[in-house]
């Protein structure tokens, strides 16, 4: 079953218009793609960015709604051997319940963006439909999990085919941009008021 990127996901089914998206839908390269979609170990708010160069605790939020995104990593400086660390969770403000629809891969996905560089990896969310049910004070959590495609032609110094086949999640020294998406639509399928929520944090990890 092919895999769509967050935002993409988001759109796919929409005929009458989509939420404001930013990421990159894949691009197949005309070679065997090997996808990806494992755990490792719309609205008008803008989306947070938060980082320091720091070893103590940063978190991002996003909030559209009745729905906020909180994205958290113990710390934003890393060496490449580190597992890097970090949850983010989807919550309902107030009292109450909601049901909503998102994929059957889970409302939360996870895109790594190297900053000022060409290495990228785009959260992917599998097509199908799936209901769930978000209660006021029961969040829904996802720790910082990996998925995405890379070409099995790809030779093993290739970023994406590197970055995939890692059972955990390292990156390679630089400034990173890891963000938490979390998609929800009002019927079981996307639609038109659909909600993509999105939490960013810069890392910096050395050698």
């Amino acid at each position: 079953m092919r895999t769509l990127t967050v935002d993409e996901l988001a759109t796919r089914l929409t005929v009458r218009s989509a939420p404001t998206v930013s990421s990159v839908a894949c691009r197949l390269l005309g070679t065997a793609l090997c996808v990806v979609v494992a755990g490792c170990a719309a609205g008008t708010a803008s989306p947070s960015i938060t980082g320091s160069t720091s070893t103590t605790p940063v978190r991002a939020e996003d909030t559209q709604g009745q729905y906020e995104l909180v994205f958290e990593l113990p710390r934003t400086d890393w060496h490449a051997s580190d597992v890097i660390t970090g949850e983010a969770t989807l919550s309902l403000i107030g009292s109450g319940v909601a049901n909503f629809g998102s994929s059957g891969s889970g409302p939360l996905a996870f895109a790594f963006d190297e900053v000022g560089g060409s290495r990228h990896v785009q959260g992917l969310m599998t097509p199908d439909c799936r209901s769930y049910r978000l209660e006021a004070g029961k969040p829904i959590s996802s720790s910082i999990k990996k998925s995405g495609v890379y070409s099995s032609g790809a030779p093993p110094s290739d970023f994406g085919r590197w970055f995939m086949t890692d059972p955990v999640v390292h990156l390679p020294a630089g400034d990173w941009k890891i963000t938490a998406m979390a998609l929800v639509s009002s019927g079981i399928c996307p639609g038109p008021d659909d909600i993509t929520l999105h939490a960013a944090v810069l890392v910096h990890v050395t050698a």
